[in-house]
């Protein structure tokens, strides 16, 4: 099935200029024109759509064109009665040409196709990377700026809280003090660990290990809610290089999400399995909920800094696992459908492989 009407209009397009073309080719038009010049051209005009078959749906329009075309033409020669044998061979010659100019357009376009949606990819890593660039330094200063007198408030609120009587309104207030300073400093934290990444310290890591690790810490927080974690991890999977804390780091971000998209009594699955692209060796971990899912409109922002759809976020969770992952020499990508979840994998080279 066709998925717009524009594609719609252009196969119509295309079915009508074959027919017409297939039509001229055989005289319906013009009765008289066999062996003659424009008997000939009319031969040439079949190029037209497949021509266009292929500019508009690449390989496959090509060939189902020139296929239909030489389909439709095959039965010229016997239908006019042609023995020449010079003749013959330059009409099934001409069909032999129709799936070659096909194919070979269709392959052009297709290319061209890869290659602007590369360069459009790196246009908007580019801009991103601008934006996390400037987003950065501001985010170093703010933190910096805010660190120290928030570290004072939360150790006098430790202090005083202690000194209040149990079950009274005051300690009641220190504590809500401590519970929110402690919270602005985790945000305080994530936003140092935005602007001021650190390299990553490359070492073998089990991959295995890091998923059961991070499985591990977020069970509290699965159980309450009865998710179910599943590890599925393949047997004698390589080691990757990675820095074993941030790779923890990331790997906690997407289960705290996954958790977060999910409904009470859900799934969540977190498996890794090997992987190449381009020649180079990888691990895959994915983590999969079936949870609300991200719509189409907001899939392309969830690697913003800052940007979230939570009460409580920062929008800064995935844009450093982004920057982590990257920084490691690896990919991560997510897809998500509304109402059926999201699945989000991150790529990590494996140690020791001649990769490239």
């Amino acid at each position: 099935m066709l998925e717009t009407p524009a594609k719609r209009w252009r196969a119509l397009i295309v079915a009508a200029l074959t027919a017409a073309t297939v039509s001229f080719h055989y005289g319906v038009l013009i009765p008289s024109a066999h062996g003659t010049v424009i008997h000939a051209i009319h031969g040439r005009l079949c190029y037209v759509p497949i021509i266009l078959a292929a500019i508009w749906f690449g390989v496959r329009g090509g060939l189902f064109s020139a296929l239909a075309i030489t389909a439709l033409t095959l039965p010229y020669p016997r239908l006019r009665g042609i023995t020449d044998h010079h003749t013959l061979v330059a009409e099934y010659t001409e069909m032999v040409f129709y799936v070659g100019i096909g194919l070979m357009t269709g392959v052009l376009i297709e290319r061209q196709w890869r290659a602007r949606e590369r360069s459009a990819a790196l246009e908007r890593e580019l801009a991103r990377s601008e934006r996390l660039s400037s987003l950065g330094q501001m985010a170093a200063g703010l933190a910096h700026e805010i660190k120290n007198p928030l570290g004072s408030i939360q150790g006098a609120a430790e202090i005083l809280g202690d000194d209040a009587p149990s079950g009274s309104k005051e300690r009641d207030l220190f504590d809500v003090l401590r519970k929110e300073s402690r919270r602005l400093s985790a945000v305080v934290d994530d936003f140092l660990g935005f602007a001021r990444p650190r390299p990553p310290q490359l070492a073998p890591l089990d991959a295995a290990a890091a998923i059961e690790r991070a499985a591990a810490q977020v069970a509290l927080d699965a159980s309450a809610r009865r998710i179910e974690i599943v590890r599925e991890v393949a047997p004698g999977l390589a080691r990757v290089a990675a820095d074993a804390e941030q790779i923890h780091q990331v790997l906690l971000n997407l289960l705290f999400n996954a958790i977060a998209a999910s409904k009470d009594g859900d799934r969540i699955v977190i498996d890794a399995r090997p992987a190449s692209r381009n020649g180079r060796h990888f691990v895959a971990i994915a983590v999969r909920d079936r949870g609300t899912g991200i719509p189409a409109d907001i899939l392309p922002r969830v690697f913003d800094p800052f940007f979230t759809t939570k009460e409580d976020g920062t929008g800064l969770g995935l844009s450093i696992s982004h920057t982590i992952v990257r920084d490691h020499g690896g990919t991560i990508d997510i897809e998500s459908e509304p109402g059926a979840g999201t699945a989000v994998t991150i790529a990590l080279p494996v140690h020791g492989r001649q990769n490239g």
